[in-house]
C-alpha cells in the first residue's frame, strides 16, 4: 500500500472548504488514524469532522468503476487527461473529494465525485 503522510493530507485538505462554514483549515485527528488508511478529519474553525480515506489501493479494487472515472479526468493545468487518485475524503453526504495528481504534469488538485453524491 502507498502511504501518504499526515502532513501531506492536511495541506492537501486546505485546497477545500469545509461543508459547515466553509473555511479551508483542516487538520487530521490523530486519535482516529487506523492502520486501514481510514482517518478522521477536522474544521479547525467549527469542528466539522468528517473521513478520510488513504487506502486507495483497496478503493480501485473493489470500486471498479472509479479507474475510468480516474482516466476521464482532465488535468486544470495541462489538460492533459489521466490522473493517479492519491486520497479521498468524504466533506457531506453530497460532496465526496478526490485528490488527485495529473500523469502528465504531477500538478495535485481536488476533483469533486460524482461517483459519491448520496443525494
Amino acid at each position: 500500500m502507498v502511504t501518504i503522510t499526515q502532513q501531506e493530507v492536511e495541506r492537501r485538505l486546505t485546497t477545500v472548504q469545509c461543508a459547515i462554514c466553509k473555511q479551508s483549515s483542516f487538520a487530521i485527528d490523530e486519535r482516529f488514524m487506523g492502520t486501514d488508511g481510514d482517518w478522521r478529519g477536522i474544521c479547525k474553525k467549527c469542528f466539522y469532522t468528517f473521513p478520510v480515506h488513504t487506502d486507495m489501493e483497496f478503493y480501485l479494487r473493489t470500486q471498479p468503476d472509479v479507474p475510468f472515472h480516474l482516466k476521464a479526468i482532465s488535468c486544470t493545468t495541462c489538460n492533459h487527461r489521466g490522473v493517479d487518485l492519491d486520497f479521498r475524503a468524504t466533506l457531506s453526504v453530497r460532496e465526496a473529494i478526490y485528490f488527485v495528481t495529473c500523469k502528465g504534469c504531477k500538478r495535485q488538485f481536488p476533483e469533486k465525485s460524482s461517483l459519491e453524491a448520496f443525494e
